[in-house]
């Protein structure tokens, strides 16, 4: 027992070791890029890669969730699985493209080149984690760890090009999207879809709506940070989305590190919640969520009072603080949204009902908070956005006793 134990260990840690390259990077890079370019020169790139961020979304739309929760209770049907898959990141591909043409148009988040390549740069992204997602459902990880090396050392070697050839924001979003269009199409040639499966209508029907719902609340989470961004700039507080988006890329670290060990442990998670009384699951998870809106609340609300006391002065640094004190407020109804998700199909809708919730609410918010605080407001209502979801999800748990599993 201990070898297979051992692989497993080896295999944990070669994963996360390979995304937490990239994220690391991408911080670092962040920090170069700010040097290279200057604060207004940064200030436009951050503008338009903070307004794009939710095509990522738009892009994945919970396909990496579904093939994770569907391919280990479903395996005599995975190449068919796997057509459906990568036929519905197609159609994806597609709206996220008409999603940010309308951006153009509108001409929102800065100059159109550098939008679109941001856009680009995004949507590729989404793409990229779809298809690393499907690699490791089918039992090839070592693709996703590949994919993550070599794209850190891509953006290593471009952020050395803006330090010392002086490379412009635009040139270096091309070149960033570049790279990732060629490992999607690398990744694509791999997996060798069977596109029979769109045959089967019921096996389709059950994959892409599952995708769809499990796809709400990391669609309510990036339109929620392009909200923001948008409301900086409208509140003419562009300056502002520096911090935010230094902020929102350092915290990430920590939370795309959290989300993807959960990626990773969701096979497993799926078999273990399918067909199994939750009755006791969804009792604990309720006493746990009462007690996050019990302190989650007041806490943010007096984070948010101290750093515009006595952090505002500081700027972008007052920013990023708030930010990673909110942060355990983010992991902790990103823990029930993942319980959620894999858990009945009843579960699955309730927690993507309480994200859409709490998106109108928080974007009806920033109309009137953000220009008054600022980046700082902004940090708040995503917090206080991930606290109205949690609240949504306790509704729907108190009345009920018995669930049994379903896909």
């Amino acid at each position: 027992m201990r070898r297979p134990a051992a692989a497993t260990v080896k295999r944990l840690a070669a994963l996360v070791g390979g995304r937490a390259a990239f994220r690391g990077t991408l911080l670092l890079a962040n920090l170069a890029l700010l040097a290279a370019w200057g604060q207004p020169g940064y200030a436009g790139y951050a503008q338009a890669m903070g307004s794009a961020a939710v095509l990522s979304s738009i892009a994945a739309t919970g396909i990496e969730k579904c093939a994770l929760k569907l391919i280990p209770r479903l395996r005599h049907t995975v190449p068919m699985l796997v057509g459906i898959y990568v036929t519905l990141a197609g159609a994806l591909l597609v709206v996220a493209l008409a999603v940010l043409g309308g951006m153009l148009t509108l001409g929102r988040g800065g100059p159109w080149p550098l939008v679109a390549l941001a856009g680009l740069s995004s949507i590729c992204l989404g793409l990229n984690q779809v298809l690393v997602g499907l690699a490791r459902a089918i039992g090839k990880p070592g693709r996703d760890v590949a994919n993550h090396l070599v794209l850190s050392a891509a953006l290593a070697c471009w952020t050395g090009a803006a330090l010392l050839l002086g490379i412009t924001p635009v040139t270096f979003l091309a070149l960033y999207a570049g790279t990732l269009a060629v490992l999607n199409l690398a990744l694509l040639a791999g997996l060798r879809p069977d596109f029979g499966g769109l045959r089967r209508g019921t096996l389709t029907r059950v994959t892409v709506g599952t995708s769809l719902r499990m796809a709400v609340p990391d669609l309510a989470g990036g339109l929620t940070m392009s909200l923001m961004f948008l409301a900086l700039s409208v509140a003419g507080a562009q300056a502002e989305s520096t911090g935010l988006y230094m902020a929102a890329t350092a915290s990430s670290i920590l939370l795309n590190a959290f989300s993807y060990l959960l990626r990773i442990l969701q096979p497993d998670v799926s078999r273990a919640l399918y067909q199994r009384d939750l009755t006791t699951d969804y009792e604990r998870m309720s006493h746990w969520l009462r007690l996050l809106m019990l302190t989650g609340t007041p806490y943010v609300l007096v984070a948010l009072a101290f750093t515009l006391a006595v952090l505002r002065p500081y700027g972008d640094v007052g920013v990023v603080i708030l930010y990673v004190a909110c942060v355990p407020v983010i992991f902790a109804v990103g823990s029930a949204n993942y319980l959620m998700e894999n858990a009945t199909r009843q579960a699955l809708n309730a927690t993507a009902a309480g994200a859409a919730v709490a998106l109108a609410v928080v974007g009806a918010l920033a109309l009137v908070v953000v220009p008054w605080a600022g980046a700082l407001g902004a940090v708040a209502l995503i917090a206080f956005g991930e606290l109205i979801h949690a609240g949504a999800i306790l509704r729907w748990l108190r009345p009920r006793s018995r669930q049994l599993m379903g896909v």
